[in-house]
């Protein structure tokens, strides 16, 4: 009963250190979502460097023809008109990739574009959006059972649900009967002047301080007692109000608990979506560039013409830049089941001593 605001403040220290953890968690899951779409813009501006290297091959193939008078002038519009676009949505995604890398280095850095230096400095992304063969598959429940052992914000809501215990268990103690066992031990000093009008005698406290001292020291005059005092609460309602409190915060407590590990389950969940749908993007690319190929060898021998090859080369672009943007999905959903689980940290070799003593 008496310890429990000393238990709750210890409690609140652990909480304190998990916090910290759970900050550096967040800043390396953010830096690792920035570089990657740092890294998937710039494999965005490559798909869209290799469009405008088709759409001008198509444009050199069709003036030729054109020149040699096996297609009309207008297919030589279409394919410049191509061009063109192809050009635009180059300038546009190498806009988005300068625009990731200032974001980048303003994280980075302590001053950001501020610095001269930093400013002019570029950021040429060394990894590719790498997506395994197959995943090692992990049951759910391991992974929630991970999570629970390594996550700061579980280990944060659990010591809060303690917490709420304790001080529930304090306030129902002020509902229930008290027994006080009081003990006395005391010893009594007396001396003074003795008064001239009384009648002659040297009783054992005439003297001075001193007397009082020897009379303390000497336990001459002790005195003992022993009891029992008995409280019993009759409709404390400042109790019952501080109950009815405790168990609220108690049971939300418990709920929070149960909605980060439901979020866990999400994440899991997430990342096994993000798997399917690469590989769905990816099936959807290979089949872009079939008929892109059928079309193109239709294109030479004259059974097609070139509105239908640009058709073909723009569905083709859009479907690597959406294998672009699955790859980086699921790059991203695997750092988020890495932070899920609470791994991050070791999987991306980050010392959370060296962080708390600012040495990264």
């Amino acid at each position: 009963m008496n310890r429990r605001f000393i238990r709750i403040a210890y409690n609140e220290q652990r909480i304190t250190s998990l916090l910290f953890q759970q900050q550096l968690i967040e800043t390396v899951y953010g830096v690792i979502r920035l570089y990657t779409d740092l890294v998937a813009l710039s494999e965005d501006v490559k798909v869209k460097q290799e469009t405008v290297r088709l759409a001008e091959k198509l444009f050199d193939d069709t003036k030729a023809q054109v020149e040699e008078g096996t297609l009309a002038p207008v297919e030589m519009t279409r394919a410049k008109a191509q061009v063109s676009a192809s050009r635009q949505d180059l300038i546009n995604a190498t806009g988005l990739l300068e625009e990731q890398e200032a974001i980048l280095k303003t994280v980075l850095t302590r001053r950001g574009n501020e610095d001269p230096e930093v400013a002019a400095a570029r950021v040429i992304p060394t990894d590719s959006l790498n997506v395994p063969e197959k995943d090692e598959a992990r049951p759910i429940q391991e992974a929630l059972a991970v999570a629970v052992a390594n996550r700061p914000d579980l280990g944060q809501a659990h010591i809060q649900v303690e917490n709420s215990q304790i001080g529930l268990e304090g306030s129902r103690n002020l509902l229930r009967p008290e027994v006080d066992l009081v003990g006395v031990a005391q010893n009594s000093g007396l001396a003074g002047v003795l008064n001239p009008l009384a009648p002659s005698q040297n009783p054992p406290y005439a003297g001075g301080y001193g007397d009082v001292l020897n009379q303390l020291f000497t336990r001459k005059f002790p005195t003992y007692g022993i009891g029992v005092q008995v409280t019993v609460p009759l409709r404390n309602r400042v109790a019952e109000a501080d109950v009815a409190r405790d168990e609220l915060q108690l049971r939300q407590s418990e709920v929070r608990v149960r909605q980060l590990q439901n979020q866990v389950r999400l994440e899991v969940e997430d990342a096994l979506i993000a798997r399917a749908s690469y590989e769905a993007a990816v099936q959807t690319r290979l089949l872009q560039q079939e008929s892109l190929e059928a079309e193109q060898a239709k294109y030479e021998v004259g059974a097609s013409t070139s509105f239908f090859v640009i058709q073909y080369e723009s569905l083709l672009s859009q479907a690597r830049s959406s294998e672009v943007a699955a790859k980086s999905a699921y790059v991203k959903a695997r750092a988020a089941l890495q932070r899920a689980t609470g791994n991050i940290l070791s999987e991306n070799n980050v010392s959370l001593d060296a962080a708390y003593k600012g040495r990264l």
